[in-house]
């Protein structure tokens, strides 16, 4: 998934540029400088190929600092990956990235699964999945990914920036240090002039390591002892945990919002459409319910698979947007009717009073949230609700037109009956 991800990414950025008219890009007027005689030959050239019919280059192997700032889109099938230059910025794309060419006086963007960089940049962008940072920059170095690695060859000019889930830093830095990370990795003998800040779980300082400024971590995390560690300054920051009365009440707001939220759409639609207290009334049932168990299990497993066959075509696939739209629609609502029907059981059915469609979902609804809170039933709960509410809301939307059939069938062989005796 990582590598069409990436692949993905370099594709849009070729056609990006690959899309706009040459004239704009070539044949932009040459600046008055000191390359303005090759910028003219360039442009000479370029409109003789244009007038000829001659296919047009729109890509170059080599880069330096003496081209005028354009637009230049280069591919490299060997790494799979994609550059784009605008000005003197480089964006990078692709599965694998060993190598680029400078960007001294600009910014460095790259993104892949795997990136080994090298080269040089002012600030450098870097995300990936595993990372490892062998170039230089003259300023600032942001960097995310899942492994993580500041080579030993690395020059960074001022500070680093740094998420991910491990970060090993092997190299000095003249700058700060900023890391967010599961386990962060400072190697023997490193020097780091300025202050250092961490948020980890893990942390290991080697041997020999002078911070020049003040050492900062969180004080959950698990530490290494610092007797061979040089620092200017120490400071271990609390973090906070939520109690248990705190995650409860977190819940229980959790679930009042969506209970109020919920509430809110079955109002509308019973404000809309009033008959629907009456359908619901007809599916209480046991032979209803359990029909509509299984109408709703069959919704939920037949619906994607329509959807994914219907994208396979193209006159199918507005009828598979329209399809997977509404499938979403009702799973969200299927907790709505599922209430409504349980509020008319308990209301009307346990104890014998005359119902309202509003109470009876309101009661429904904080029933079944209350039930969702207790571990293992909560879980079943949901999914019983969700196939009982998609049950009904097919059963509400077409009635109960086989009932009826039925029902018909049997009126009339009982009428040509009686006719038949006469």
């Amino acid at each position: 998934m990582k590598r069409i991800f990436y692949t993905i990414i370099g594709s849009i950025m070729m056609l990006g540029v690959l899309s706009v008219p040459t004239s704009a890009i070539s044949l932009a007027p040459c600046p008055e400088d000191e390359y303005q005689a090759e910028c003219e030959k360039e442009r000479a050239e370029l409109l003789r190929r244009q007038e000829a019919g001659e296919p047009i280059p729109r890509s170059v192997e080599t880069r330096d600092d003496s081209d005028h700032p354009t637009f230049v889109a280069e591919s490299d099938e060997a790494q799979q990956s994609a550059r784009l230059w605008f000005g003197k910025n480089l964006l990078l794309a692709g599965n694998n990235l060993t190598t680029a060419p400078n960007a001294e006086n600009g910014l460095l963007l790259a993104a892949a699964n795997n990136l080994n960089l090298d080269n040089e940049s002012e600030y450098g962008f870097i995300f990936g999945n595993i990372v490892k940072f062998t170039g230089a920059t003259q300023r600032d170095l942001y960097v995310s990914g899942n492994s993580i690695t500041l080579d030993a060859d690395a020059n960074i000019g001022r500070d680093v920036f740094a998420a991910g889930n491990k970060f090993y830093i092997e190299t000095d830095l003249t700058g700060d240090l900023s890391v967010t990370a599961s386990h962060v990795i400072i190697k023997e003998g490193v020097t780091i002039d300025g202050n250092v800040n961490i948020i980890a779980d893990r942390i290991e300082i080697g041997n020999g390591v002078e911070i020049g400024g003040k050492l900062v971590y969180n004080d959950n995390a698990n530490i290494n002892e610092l007797q061979d560690v040089t620092y200017g300054g120490l400071e271990v920051y609390h973090v906070a945990e939520a109690s248990v009365e705190t995650k409860i009440l977190a819940a229980i707001y959790s679930k009042l919002l969506s209970i109020a939220s919920l509430f809110l759409a079955m109002a509308l639609i019973i404000a809309f459409y009033p008959r629907l207290h009456e359908k619901v009334r007809q599916e209480d049932s046991a032979s209803r319910s359990g029909m509509n168990l299984a109408l709703g299990c069959g919704a939920l497993i037949v619906v994607p698979i329509f959807v994914a066959l219907a994208f396979l075509t193209i006159i199918a696939a507005p009828l598979g947007i329209m399809a997977l739209l509404a499938y979403f629609i009702a799973i969200y609502l299927a907790q709505g009717f599922t209430g409504i029907w349980l509020g008319h059981l308990i209301i009307e059915k346990f104890f014998k009073l005359k119902g309202n469609a509003f109470i009876e979902v309101l009661i429904g609804l904080v029933i079944l949230s209350a039930l969702a809170l207790i571990p293992f039933i909560g879980v079943a709960t949901g999914i019983l609700s969700m196939m009982l509410g998609v049950g009904l809301i097919i059963s509400c939307i077409k009635g109960n037109k086989i009932e009826d059939s039925v029902k018909t069938t049997k009126v009339a062989k009982k009428t040509s009956k009686g006719s038949r005796k006469k």
